[in-house]
């Protein structure tokens, strides 16, 4: 019995191989955040949590082919349609000729944070209905098409995996927590709502709700199921969720009520295992099976 991998799973499973023996001879840093991201993915993919996987293979592919070889599996794949073929395809619903990533609105996060597409944030009647006050613009090259009624920021990255996102963790963090600390609501967006602006929101939640990349993607994916870090980024918040954690282990071992734990003198163990419990603005419904995300609140991981 061994286990026989689909197309994708083998081209996947074989580039994580490669990468891990050829990392060393490349930048540090980018060989480690493509051994995560990939490995992580390759997980991801066998549970079927990730979309777009043939999309990002070929691009992983196309930018770094030390790394990849010509198997039968990787053949097997046929290579991505055009844009413009699968507009009214998978991208997008015959009829109206909307692409999947501009459907419906913004969605919300947290009450404070909403994350969409540039369609999203080019429609003012939305941004006004769902109150929203600022954007955090994710790209180099997407319009802020109205700079006199709202607030801009913007983080100039590209959506490949050569780009340096973790770099703007921190900024964006704290834009995100500036507004929400002025009772305003902000939209993190990119063009397609997918890749970039998915990671701004993932390392929002890692970093203040003190929570693994896997558990705050489950979360993210529960209200906008078409989010899809590239391989490269997912490396890199796999790097930051170590950061993040090494943070709350240290600031945990500097408080007062560390040493008394160790003692067995702290107050009680909460009977709970959630934490954290993120809140949003809409009802709670009265059948919990139509939106169970709303009584599924984030759990912090034991990592101290």
């Amino acid at each position: 019995g061994r286990k026989v991998h689909s197309p994708a799973e083998a081209s996947l499973l074989n580039i994580a191989d490669r990468t891990e023996g050829q990392g060393r001879d490349c930048q540090p840093n980018l060989a480690l955040s493509m051994a995560l991201g990939v490995s992580q993915l390759a997980r991801r993919y066998r549970c079927g949590c990730i979309s777009n996987t043939t999309q990002h293979l070929y691009e992983f592919s196309s930018e770094y082919p030390e790394f990849c070889s010509k198997t039968k599996a990787l053949a097997a794949i046929p290579p991505p349609v055009p844009p413009s073929a699968t507009e009214s395809l998978d991208l997008g619903c015959g009829s109206c000729g909307t692409p999947l990533h501009d459907q419906g609105g913004p969605v919300e996060i947290l009450p404070f944070l909403y994350l969409g597409s540039a369609y999203h944030a080019a429609r003012r009647d939305m941004l006004d209905a769902l109150g929203i006050t600022a954007l955090l613009n994710v790209s180099s090259d997407c319009p802020n098409h109205f700079e006199g009624h709202y607030q801009y920021k913007c983080i100039p990255v590209e959506d490949n995996h050569k780009a340096d996102i973790s770099s703007w963790f921190m900024e964006a963090i704290e834009y995100i927590d500036a507004v929400k600390d002025c009772r305003g609501r902000v939209l993190v967006h990119c063009q397609a709502g997918i890749s970039r602006s998915a990671t701004i929101c993932l390392a929002y939640l890692m970093m203040k709700k003190r929570v693994r990349l896997e558990e705050a993607f489950e979360f993210v994916k529960q209200r906008r199921s078409i989010i899809s870090p590239n391989f490269s980024f997912m490396g890199q918040l796999l790097q930051f969720e170590s950061q993040v954690l090494a943070t709350s282990c240290a600031a945990e071992a500097a408080s007062p009520s560390g040493p008394l734990r160790e003692r067995g003198k702290a107050t009680p163990t909460p009977t709970s295992q959630f934490v954290f419990s993120f809140p949003v603005s809409v009802g709670v419904h009265s059948a919990p099976s139509s939106l169970p995300y709303l009584h599924s609140p984030i759990t912090t991981s034991p990592s101290c």
